[in-house]
């Protein structure tokens, strides 16, 4: 049988197709909400908007490539500082695989932009020194603090903490920041 004969190939394809379509058009909404501005409204709010592009792009990459705990680090609208770093080796309950620990980095995100932002735990993985890139481990040691998604307003903020599982005292961590799907930009900061 072929597979786009299958029902769930097709439900995964409008998936796919409404995810690309809502996630691209960021800007584009954002314009369409001024849409009853008067014509010399729009034409000094263009020449704005070319002037914030181009201080986006200016800011959009980092000077350095890595960072450490405690800088603040600017990428697009987005302000990400790591506040603390923590190691656990679990509790009675809830344990790393043997050899492991717990990870729980301490984050501080910023919207520095005029339009709301998203921030996810998903947007952030770590590195090891084994050269391995792991998502969030899912665990209970950070249930109180652990970092929600959800979206900020302009100059808003929030904090939260995030878990990984690693080898136990690796002094080659890496925390990897992209907060955005559509771009490959990523913020890097040394745990160590």
């Amino acid at each position: 049988m072929k597979i786009f004969k299958k029902w769930w190939f097709w439900l995964i394809a409008i998936i796919v197709v409404v995810a690309m379509a809502s996630g691209g058009g960021e800007e584009e909404t954002a314009t369409k909400v001024d849409g009853e501005a008067s014509k010399a409204s729009k034409a000094s709010k263009a020449s704005e908007a070319s002037a914030t592009e181009k201080k986006q792009d200016e800011k959009a990459a980092p000077a350095k490539e890595e960072f450490a705990v405690g800088e603040k680090v600017q990428l697009e609208d987005n302000v990400l500082t790591v506040t603390k770093v923590e190691k656990s080796p679990g509790s009675e309950f809830d344990q790393p695989k043997d050899g492991h620990e717990y990870v729980i980095v301490t984050v501080e995100i910023e919207n520095a932009g005029d339009e709301n932002i998203s921030y996810n735990p998903f947007d952030f993985k770590m590195s090891n020194s084994q050269g391995q890139i792991v998502d969030q481990a899912f665990t209970t040691v950070d249930t109180n603090t652990a970092l929600q998604s959800g979206e900020l307003a302009p100059g808003g903020k929030v904090s939260g903490t995030i878990s990984f599982e690693q080898p136990a005292g690796d002094a080659g961590l890496q925390l990897q920041y992209n907060p955005s799907f559509w771009s490959d930009k990523t913020i890097k900061v040394n745990l160590h």
